[in-house]
């Protein structure tokens, strides 16, 4: 030992050389790999995503859209397995609807647009609370009086999947040519995360490479962080042996193997680029009413890092924007039926309590599929009401 010590302190000039040298090497090849991957990466993947078809690799459910990233397909059918059961059917305009109807607005009308994410569009309901929404209205003979007698038809322009982003792109590029009289946007506190994305190629059109070259930048470079501190180049190589997964993987089809980035890299970029579209839309719909819609985790008191805080920095991001909470108004309905007011439940965790038969769990697990907290119909019909409830009080006060 003693003399390995000798060796390395006679040769430690030496020894240090080396090591500067491979960290230099090192440094220079992670450089160069990442300036030819910068350079050549948009046209690999363009000339790969050009080759498809419009439906190759993704759902027919959706159709591609320069605003929104996509839409749902017209006068189509949806169904979904367990634990959902649901169905749903799309119309004309590509809205989750019971029936079709023109995209100008009859005499004696009254239009609501909702726009919104799955919560709203409601793939995993058979029950829309939009559509409850519309029957309460119209049910109401002091909602009825308000709007001077006129049928109320609510539109929902929900799309499973989105942002604010895509939701502000929805009322700004589509909702108008339907002439609503007040738009509604429902969203819950992950939206604010989410980036633009596309889940199907453009089809033919005189734009098409102009297209494929927006869908190849957002779906995935976009998401890269070309100066990240990470060894990329090792990564793609020898890396895959260690776990290590790289951004820039050296076959440019491995990033193609992927579903597009869901959100964004980091929460201070999600929280401007959602600020950034809610502004435009209140620039061109300042009236517009955003409802905050609680999700499961949000109503059980669970502790979310990701969303910690998230709504209170978007708010101050957007301070001229107003907002409904709406969990103030869904929280009375669980008093005396929480998971503390039932001493048969004492001591369950929440695996148990998720795990116990539907007779016997607390009332806000009736509210929501507990294998992805979306809304039961049980829990889509108790937000109806409180929407309906809403819009009553504020027609009464001239809002």
């Amino acid at each position: 030992m003693a003399h390995l010590l000798r060796l390395l302190g006679k040769y430690r000039g030496e020894i240090a050389l080396m090591a500067v040298t491979l960290l230099v090497g090192n440094v220079l090849f992670e450089i160069g790999y990442r300036v030819l991957q910068y350079v050549t990466l948009p046209d690999l993947l363009f000339a790969e995503v050009a080759q498809r078809g419009p439906l190759d690799g993704a759902s027919t459910s959706y159709v591609f859209d320069p605003y929104t990233g996509y839409r749902y397909r017209p006068d189509n059918e949806g169904r979904r397995g367990a634990p959902w059961f649901s169905h749903w059917r799309t119309n004309s305009h590509g809205h989750i609807a019971r029936a079709d109807y023109p995209q100008r607005k009859p005499p004696g009308e009254y239009r609501i647009a909702v726009v919104g994410d799955s919560f709203t569009a409601g793939v995993t309901n058979t029950l829309r609370w939009t559509d409850m929404l519309e029957d309460r209205l119209n049910g109401s003979p002091d909602w009825t009086a308000s709007v001077k007698g006129r049928h109320t038809r609510v539109i929902n322009f929900a799309v499973d999947g989105m942002g604010l982003i895509q939701m502000t792109a929805m009322a700004r590029h589509y909702v108008p040519a339907f002439e609503p009289d007040l738009v509604v946007a429902t969203f819950v506190t992950d939206d604010i995360l989410r980036r633009l994305r596309f889940m199907n190629v453009p089809g033919e059109s005189a734009d098409r490479d102009a297209l494929i070259r927006a869908y190849v930048k957002t779906n995935y470079l976009d998401a890269i962080n070309w100066f990240r501190l990470y060894p990329e180049l090792f990564a793609a190589t020898v890396g895959h042996f260690f776990g290590m997964r790289p951004q820039v993987p050296i076959d440019h089809r491995l990033l193609l193997a992927h579903d597009p980035a869901f959100k964004f890299n980091t929460r201070q970029e999600g929280i401007r680029e959602s600020a950034a579209a809610v502004r435009a839309l209140l620039a061109v719909r300042p009236d517009t009413l955003f409802l905050h819609w609680p999700m499961f985790q949000e109503l059980a008191g669970w502790r979310i890092g990701e969303w910690d805080g998230l709504m209170r920095e978007f708010l101050a991001a957007v301070p001229e924007l107003s907002i409904v909470a709406m969990q103030p108004r869904l929280e009375p309905l669980l008093d005396g039926k929480r998971v503390r007011d039932r001493p048969d439940l004492a001591g369950l965790n929440a695996r148990q309590l998720m795990a116990l038969p539907p007779e016997r769990q607390p009332e806000l697990y009736r509210w929501f599929f507990l294998s992805d907290f979306h809304p039961t119909d049980y829990g889509a019909t108790l937000y109806a009401d409180a929407v309906a409830k809403l819009l009553m009080e504020r027609a009464k006060k001239g809002e």
